[in-house]
């Protein structure tokens, strides 16, 4: 082998070991995460319910989330890294689906996603932060380009273009409720919507919630509470202005129905330990 072949081979075998050593610096020095799992179940006040619940009983409980943070003892926030591999979640957007299509959910599906998946780095966490709604380019992008769980046609408003980014109701012997949360007022079609006038997004700010010990409650008492459901009259909300039975659980919701806008705290999302 001629010097100058021997010097080729030894600056290629120089070239490999410094990669490699930079790959296994780059391997060691990365930041760990943690697999985070983030369960939501259905209550009446303090009680869990469900469809086929006895006296008060679900006929619909979904909804999207998105724009998930975790707030660590120092006021950091960090944004929960959701597994986009699973049916119900993208990388930033999951629903979660809480009613089984049976009992009263008669309208709803089998399929049930009650919680969120995701990765977090280590840290000491005090409170937990997200949006109940759709990020807006896709909500108004075109569904019929969508994939899961953006692909539910039950979830879409095609006349308000854009997704129902809430589904709930309850069913008594006697009476029934349900409600229909989204954007409205958008100028546009879709794919080409400039803005709403109402973008009715739920903002929830959880403090004290551990990942891994706690659980999300969705209070249907706290928000059906002045909705006259013991009128024995079944009404409903699907968030249009002149719905007067939408001020309550817009309220409840910490939503201005006149507006649109976040007014004041919700109070249907609690911690549940």
């Amino acid at each position: 082998m001629s010097s100058l072949q021997r010097r080729y081979h030894g600056v290629v075998r120089f070239h490999l070991i410094f990669t490699a050593i930079i790959l296994l610096l780059g391997t060691s020095c990365a930041e760990p995460y943690l697999g985070v799992k983030i369960p939501f179940v259905a209550t009446w006040g303090g009680a869990t319910i469900g469809c086929s619940s006895a006296d008060i009983a679900l006929s619909d409980l979904r909804f999207y989330v998105s724009e998930i943070e975790f707030t660590d003892d120092r006021g950091r926030a960090f944004a929960l890294g959701l597994h986009d591999d699973l049916q119900w979640q993208q990388a930033d957007l999951a629903l979660i689906d809480l009613e089984d299509g049976e009992g009263g959910c008669d309208n709803g599906t089998r399929e049930v996603f009650a919680y969120l998946v995701g990765s977090l780095p280590p840290g000491d966490y005090k409170g937990l932060q997200f949006t109940v709604g759709v990020p807006f380019a896709r909500n108004h992008a075109n569904p019929l380009m969508a994939r899961t769980p953006l692909d539910d046609p039950a979830m879409h408003w095609h006349w308000r273009s854009g997704y129902k980014f809430l589904r709930a109701g309850i069913r008594t012997p006697s009476d029934s409720f349900w409600i229909h949360v989204g954007s409205a007022g958008c100028e546009g079609t879709v794919r080409d919507i400039s803005g709403c006038r109402f973008p009715n997004r739920i903002a929830v700010e959880l403090e004290d919630f551990s990942p891994g010990q706690d659980a999300i409650a969705v209070n249907l008492k706290a928000l059906l509470a002045g909705t006259g459901l013991t009128d024995g009259v079944p009404s409903d909300c699907s968030s249009g202005p002149p719905e007067t039975s939408c001020v309550a659980p817009f309220a409840a919701l910490g939503i201005d129905f006149e507006s649109g806008q976040r007014s004041g705290q919700q109070n249907v999302f609690s911690v549940r330990q």
